[in-house]
Formats: C-alpha cells, sequence, structure tokens
C-alpha cells in the first residue's frame, strides 16, 4: 500500500468526498458514479477535516480489509490452512486490499453476512445489517443481497405455503428486518438509477450475448484460478472448462447441505445483471467473495442442521476437492506474489509524479489542459468525443484546488470528474481559443485525443511517467506524456524535450 500510486478510481472517490456536499452526493454524483453513496460517506470525514490524500483512503481501506479477514481467521468454519491463507490470496489481498475502493467494504459485508447467516432467523436484523453493508458498496452487492433475500424468503414461507403461516410472517422479526432492507434498497437504487447523459449508459461495451457468455462459463474460473477476461481463444477454453467444473462442484456440495438455492439464486441475478448492464475486469473479485460466502453458509455449523443436512462425503471426494482447494488457493497466492512485487518496483497510477512535476515546476499558475476522450459508435462507426471524461484526475486528489483550466468550467472547489456526456465541447473550444494552452495532459491511447483543436507542432514532450495496470501476474504498460509550448521552454531551462515514439517502444 506503501509503494501503490493509486488510480482514477480511487482518487475520484476521494475527490468526491472531500469537495461534494452530502446533497450533491445523494441528489446527483451516485446517478453518474453508479455506486451507491455508503463508500464516499465514510471517506468523507477524512477528506473534509484535511487529511493528506494517501494516507486517508489507504488508513480506511486497510481497516476495513484488515478488520473484514481478521474475523475469517478466527470465525470462518474452515481448515486452519484454508483461513489462514484466503486473506493472502488476490482479490482479498491485493485488489480489493492494497488497491483502495469500496470493495474492502464489500469484503466486510461478505464476511460478516456470513457469519450471521445461521442465526438470520433468531437475529435478522444483526443479519440484515451485514447486507446493507454488501448493498452500500456497490450495485452488485444489491443484485446479491436481493438473491440471498429471495432464497431466505422461500425458506422462510414458501416450503409450506399456507394463509396461517403468511400471517405469523406478517407479524415476525423477519418480516421487519426484510422490509427495512428492501426499503434501504428502494433508495439505494433512487440514487444510483443513471440519467441519459450518463458516461456508462452511452459507453460502448462488448456485446451482450458475449458478456452472458463470460459470466456463466469464464467468470467462475476467472474468480478462482485462471486468466479469462479478455484472453485469447486458448485462455477461453480452458476457463470454459473449468468454469463447468467448479459449477458442477459448487452444485453438488450446496446440495448436500440443501443449500442449493443459495447459490443458484443470486449468482442466476449476478450474471444476468453483469451481462446486461454492465461487468467489468475489477468486478470479477465480486463472485470470489460470493463463493466464500457460500461456502462459510455451507460448512458453518448452526442450530439449523439436522441430520438430513449431515450427509459424510466419500473420502475420495473429500480428498479431491481440498486439493482442488489448495491448488487454487496456491494459484491466487502466486498472484499476489507477482503483483506486489510489480507494484512495489513499477508505477500504478500516475496521479503522484505527475502532481509532483507540477508542483516543482510551479505549472499550476499555467493553463494546463487536460486530454479528453474519442470513442466510435458500434453501430455507425462514427468518432465522437467525450469533452468532460478527462486525464489527469488522480493528480487532482495531491491539490486542494482544481489545476485543469477546461475541467468543470475551472471551478476551484470541484476536482472530481461528473461522468456526464458531454459531445458538444464548447467551452473547451471557446476557452482554447480566447486562452491557448500553456501545457497539455495526455496519453498515447486512441480513446483519449486533443482532436482537432490543439496544433501539436506548438508543443514538446517534456515528461513521460509510466502507468502499468497490473491484473494477477499479468502487466498492461501504458504513457502519461506532459507536454508544453515550444515558446515557453526557453523559461524552463531544466526541462529537456523527449522523443515521443522512443518512449512508446520503451513501453513495447
Amino acid at each position: 500500500m506503501y509503494y501503490h500510486e493509486p488510480w482514477f478510481d480511487e482518487a475520484q472517490a476521494w475527490l468526491i468526498g472531500r469537495d461534494a456536499t452530502i446533497k450533491e452526493l445523494l441528489s446527483s454524483i451516485t446517478h453518474y458514479e453508479g455506486h451507491p453513496p455508503l463508500w464516499h460517506l465514510i471517506l468523507m470525514p477524512f477528506a473534509k477535516l484535511g487529511v493528506p490524500f494517501e494516507i486517508g483512503l489507504k488508513s480506511v481501506n486497510f481497516t476495513l480489509a484488515t478488520m473484514a479477514m481478521g474475523i475469517l481467521i478466527f470465525k470462518a468454519p474452515f481448515n486452519r490452512f484454508i483461513r489462514c491463507t484466503i486473506p493472502f490470496t488476490y482479490f482479498f489481498f491485493y485488489q480489493y486490499g492494497v488497491i483502495s475502493r469500496t470493495y474492502s467494504l464489500m469484503m466486510l459485508g461478505f464476511v460478516l453476512s456470513a457469519m450471521f447467516f445461521k442465526e438470520r432467523n433468531e437475529k435478522p436484523f444483526r443479519f440484515i445489517a451485514a447486507l446493507s453493508l454488501i448493498c452500500g458498496a456497490s450495485a452488485y452487492g444489491i443484485v446479491i443481497a436481493a438473491g440471498v433475500s429471495l432464497v431466505w424468503l422461500w425458506e422462510i414461507v414458501g416450503k409450506s405455503f399456507t394463509l396461517h403461516k403468511i400471517k405469523l410472517f406478517f407479524k415476525s422479526k423477519n418480516f421487519f428486518a426484510l422490509s427495512l432492507l428492501l426499503i434501504y434498497n428502494i433508495l439505494l437504487l433512487l440514487c444510483i438509477y443513471p440519467y441519459q447523459d450518463t458516461f456508462a449508459v452511452n459507453a460502448v461495451g462488448n456485446p451482450k450475448l458475449v458478456m452472458l457468455f463470460y459470466m456463466f462459463f469464464i467468470a467462475p474460473a476467472d474468480a478462482t484460478c485462471l486468466v479469462g477476461y479478455q484472453g485469447n481463444s486458448f485462455q477461453i477454453f480452458t476457463c470454459a472448462m473449468i468454469s463447468v467444473i467448479i459449477i458442477v462442484t459448487i452444485l453438488k456440495v450446496t446440495g448436500m447441505v440443501q443449500k442449493r438455492a443459495l447459490f443458484i439464486v443470486p449468482y442466476l441475478l449476478l450474471a444476468l445483471f453483469g451481462g446486461i448492464v454492465y461487468f467489468s475486469i475489477h468486478h470479477v473479485g465480486i463472485i470470489t467473495m460470493f463463493y466464500m460466502f457460500l461456502f462459510w453458509c455451507c460448512f458453518d455449523k448452526s442450530a439449523e442442521a439436522t441430520e438430513t443436512h449431515k450427509v459424510i462425503p466419500p473420502k475420495r471426494m473429500y480428498f479431491t476437492g481440498y486439493l482442488l482447494i489448495y491448488i487454487m488457493i496456491c494459484i491466487s497466492i502466486y498472484w499476489s506474489i507477482s503483483a506486489s512485487v510489480k507494484e512495489i518496483s513499477l508505477n500504478y497510477g500516475t496521479g503522484r509524479e505527475t502532481a509532483q512535476f507540477i508542483i516543482n515546476n510551479k505549472l499550476d499558475q499555467k493553463n494546463i489542459l487536460a486530454a479528453w476522450g474519442e470513442f466510435s459508435d458500434s453501430d455507425s462507426g462514427d468518432k465522437y468525443q467525450d469533452y468532460n471524461l478527462l486525464q489527469g484526475i488522480p493528480a487532482l486528489a495531491y491539490f486542494d484546488k482544481n489545476v485543469f483550466y477546461n475541467f468543470n468550467y475551472k471551478l476551484n472547489n470541484k476536482c472530481y470528474l461528473l461522468l456526464k456526456t458531454n459531445t458538444n465541447g464548447d467551452y473547451t473550444k471557446k476557452i482554447i481559443r480566447d486562452d491557448y494552452p500553456d501545457v497539455l495532459i495526455g496519453i498515447d491511447d486512441p480513446i483519449y485525443t486533443f482532436g482537432f483543436e490543439i496544433n501539436m507542432d506548438d508543443f514538446a514532450l517534456v515528461k513521460s511517467i509510466p502507468t502499468n495496470l497490473i491484473w494477477k501476474s499479468e502487466t498492461i504498460e501504458g504513457r502519461q506524456f506532459i507536454y508544453m509550448r515550444k515558446d515557453l521552454l526557453k523559461d524552463y531551462p531544466n526541462l529537456t524535450p523527449l522523443n515521443i515514439e522512443e518512449e512508446k517502444v520503451q513501453d513495447k
């Protein structure tokens, strides 16, 4: 965590907590973010009190992740080896531990929900409170919690459906607990329902059939032991084979303890939501967390267990199951080690170094223009530009004011990016015409551009900052470039123009 350079999502959440009001967060921002407001509300006191960006963000994430894994080590019904190694597997340790995002909150919610599951009928409000953490962390959490609640509701009233049982249910603590959860989730959905100009609604993604295939036949292996998201043909085929084995195994295990519905319903809802609405590479670990919750519920000894539940599997099946689990854990720990080594030796994000370069050279007094996005329409192939989707946001978390003059209409007290699509760009075009930029911040990526508004012959590359997206044992390399107007270089003798082609070759 000390070495990790926070990337866009981490900085964006902190900036929202620092610069937004609660009213702005609940009435507008969450509609564009797509995330419930709980993570931002947790960050808000630390950010508004002036705690330094990295210290505040990482301390919150470290605390939540440590609490979750501490409870797992001491309370999970697994054997000692599994309990003591799960916290060091890739998603729990690195992707949601080192990288500070809302998923550390979700980890805590899943662990508490699993621990309270066995007493859900005796102490329903405690279980509902734990599910509320999962819901408050992510829209995917809302979907999973809905599936868990439906299964629980069916257990209460569905198996022997009678009018008398329904009347008793409406008078029970379970009814009031589930009603509270329903009201809470309705409020969350009202907060995150996207507007028409929300970037995620207009962004071009993978075809729905492709994503549905991924969710059902690739994601189970991707969440445990293989690399499948955007993999090659061999990786996809291997993931599909392993995913089928994983699903069949889970159905077998959950069937033995009469909890098959607890797997099928939540995962079916999650897969449909991820396939039809939205799913990205860093969401894969949510499936891992759900598996942990599921197996905890299956193996937790409780008063509800009956003799019919206590099915002892054959020794060969028992041995094979544990062997597969150990192999998956070892693979995932290898990913954690690989990612950690790279995290220490390579740049993850570019915000820290970009901010330092701006501060050292006092460029915050200059007109700094951040690159915007360029996309192609999936149907017509026409290109369009989104002038609100800017580069350089992670650097703003190190400043107490906005230093990009084409960002948020130069509102110095708003440094978070409002993910609101803007294809017009009147404001950006006007300020470029009226007050030509001194410094440009962009990357060598076709989805980010300065369009036809800037003549790049007027600028020289003066800083190249490497960025490395670390995913399991793989690394996706890139660069963020800082350009300065050539006629200003005489005032900065310490800055030497670089060859952009040579910088690109370094990455290759």
